[in-house]
């Protein structure tokens, strides 16, 4: 006999507990092969990033528990190690020191430690000791002052070397598989790296000397530079509005266009500020994969390069969300891919194409627990008894950025809500990638509007449908999703029952004044119309500037910060929350001590309050 407990919608009892999310759950990343010898990142929940070996006697953690493989280059950090030719290790601590580590010995030197100095983005030497990253140099600590390069390290002697320089950024350094060029991307102020960055390269010689600068014309806006073994370099740009691969042989060939039918309006390379993205992968003179994002969901693909034909590789279920550091080749005929589907969540896989059929082959997966996938909510209606006519609260989250994009992959922390009988929904509003550029530069000289509008547009939507709970709706999101909260409640007061706003901001000019180099020019573009004249810009950031009508807010309001957030200073939570306490507005502050920007360390703590925050507000 099957017995059936009736609760409201909020209060479902569920497996998928907060350490299921937390503790028990690990981030991967970064995966990286030299000579037969492949390693990976996982991050914990402390924030920690360890970095593993896949060895034929299982997974090693090769890195001594007191470093963490991480930087913070461009505030956001990048790809935080590589490995060199002789197997060693060359990476970035917390610390952002440089350090080598001998992963059979355990043993770990470090190379260079200056305070105002900080390395990211590593790519080792197919031959010597040097290893190529990006140096951010802070000795003149403004957003106009700080220095960006193309450097080179030693990995013997610790000796720097500045290889490139005079451009305002630099991403994604990479040798050549033969190791004689070296490319890379850099753009300036004040322009965006999504439609200016430009692909540029040079001769490498012996003894870090480089020679023959060049850069490739009609490139602008492009992504992901990336060596095939047979020394063609592919790269992702916009062709027709939507991001496509393409090739060149420095120095002989034009670029040309990898056509792929029925792919025309996917985008292929990722746009993100965070660097080191790679999402798809040479293999061979004749093959490459990639995630093939078409309305924000991604397609592993294996792409014939000499027929100019494609075929998936994997079914949604598995592999739906392919983002950042998430691809290595293996061989000519396997690769690893880090990424997650619709009812799996991230997992990093060995990928054989050799075979009469692709087949896919489990490594790690993120999580320690496994759960009946019929518990988790999927894009199919999934039906649990609830008390009879009663309607889920919905949690409405708007991603950050604002240029980024929320996958349709498994997370853990979203079916937490579900299984407990909400509703949740992604929103990939207005300047959302992953839909082509007209859809992501629709934000600029919008932001705070059009954006703020599509959520409340599809709180609207759902209540309009009857599929969602009248005075049940909540509004959250990190960063450029935690303004959206913010503005989507001042503009328009009566469509949420409650927000959470986590690292948002609220005074935007102030943001721009303030903020770090890389996106201090990106705050104008997104709020001020091009042609405005001087005299009316900074009415426009007063009126897209939560603070300044706070009074408007008329429901709960809780705001989550780190202290140490350098990319949206904590201030910006700090003085929203004086004027509405001022005002006797709801509003509740908790700020994450010692944490950045992406509150690494603090996942429980997050969502701990996340779940009594909306118990409170959607449920009772």
């Amino acid at each position: 006999m099957v017995i059936q407990n009736i609760a409201r919608y909020g209060e479902w009892e569920s497996p998928i507990t907060v350490g299921s999310v937390t503790s028990k759950s690990r981030a991967l990343s970064s995966p990286r092969v030299h000579s037969g010898r492949t390693f990976y990142l996982e991050t914990e929940e402390t924030g920690n990033s360890c970095i593993v070996e896949i060895s034929k006697d299982g997974l090693k953690d090769r890195l001594p528990p007191e470093y963490s493989a991480s930087n913070t280059v461009y505030e956001y950090g990048g790809a935080a190690f590589d490995v060199m030719s002789d197997g060693r290790l060359m990476f970035s601590n917390k610390d952002n020191t440089v350090h080598v580590l001998d992963p059979d010995r355990g043993e770990v030197l470090r190379l260079v430690a200056n305070p105002v100095l900080r390395y990211s983005n590593f790519n080792a030497h197919p031959t010597s000791a040097w290893v190529l990253a990006v140096e951010e140099d802070h000795e003149r600590d403004t957003p106009d002052q700080v220095k960006n390069y193309v450097v080179a390290i030693n990995g013997d002697t610790g000796k720097v070397k500045r290889i490139a320089s005079g451009a305002d950024f630099y991403y994604t350094p990479q040798f050549s598989p033969d190791g004689t060029k070296v490319a890379w991307l850099e753009w300036n102020h004040p322009y965006l790296p999504f439609n200016a960055a430009k692909l540029a390269w040079c001769d490498w010689l012996s003894d870090a000397e480089v020679d023959n600068f060049q850069e490739l014309r009609d490139s602008e806006g492009a992504v992901e530079p990336r060596w095939g073994p047979d020394g063609t370099l592919y790269y992702g740009r916009e062709i027709n509005g939507y991001r496509q691969l393409f090739c060149t042989n420095p120095g002989k060939d034009t670029p040309s266009w990898i056509r792929l039918e029925g792919l025309e309006e996917a985008e292929l390379g990722q746009i993100i500020w965070w660097q080191g993205s790679q999402t798809y992968c040479p293999l061979s003179k004749k093959h490459l994969i990639a995630a093939a994002v078409t309305h924000g969901a991604a397609n592993l693909v294996l792409i014939d390069l000499q027929k100019f034909s494609w075929s998936q590789l994997a079914e949604p279920t598995t592999l739906s969300d392919m983002a950042f550091d998430a691809m290595a080749r293996l061989s000519d005929h396997s690769a690893l891919v880090i990424g997650s589907g619709t009812v799996t969540s991230q997992t990093l896989y060995r990928i054989h194409i050799d075979e009469e059929s692709p087949r896919i082959e489990v490594i790690r997966k993120s999580s320690d627990e496994e759960f009946d996938p019929a518990l988790y909510s999927r894009p199919e209606a999934v039906c649990f008894r609830a008390p009879e006519g009663t309607l889920p609260p919905l949690i409405i989250f708007a991603h950050g950025g604002p240029t980024g994009c929320a996958g349709p992959g498994l997370k853990l922390r979203t079916q937490f809500f579900t299984s407990r009988g909400y509703a949740f929904f992604y929103i990939n509003y207005t300047g959302s990638t992953g839909y082509g550029r007209e859809y992501r530069e629709s934000l600029f000289g919008n932001w705070g509007i059009t954006d703020a509008d599509d959520a409340v547009e599809c709180a609207e939507y759902f209540l309009s449908q009857g599929r969602v709970k009248p005075g049940g709706v909540g509004i959250t999101g990190p960063s450029g999703g935690g303004y959206e909260v913010l503005q989507a409640m001042t503009r328009h007061p009566k469509t949420f029952t409650a927000g959470l706003c986590v690292c948002g901001v609220s005074n935007v000019k102030e943001l721009g004044e303030f903020t770090h180099k890389l996106e201090s020019k990106y705050i104008a573009a997104l709020a001020i119309p091009q042609g405005t004249p001087d005299d009316l810009i900074d009415s426009i950031y007063y009126e897209r500037s939560p603070i300044f009508h706070a009074s408007q807010i008329e429901k709960p309001l809780m705001l989550i910060h780190g202290t140490k957030d350098t990319v949206v200073p904590i201030e910006q939570a700090r003085a929203i929350v004086r004027v509405i306490e001022e005002g006797g507005g709801d509003i509740e502050l908790v700020e994450a001590e010692g944490q950045g920007y992406t509150l690494d360390g603090s996942a429980k703590m997050w969502l701990e309050h996340e779940e009594r925050w909306w118990e409170k507000t959607l449920v009772k």
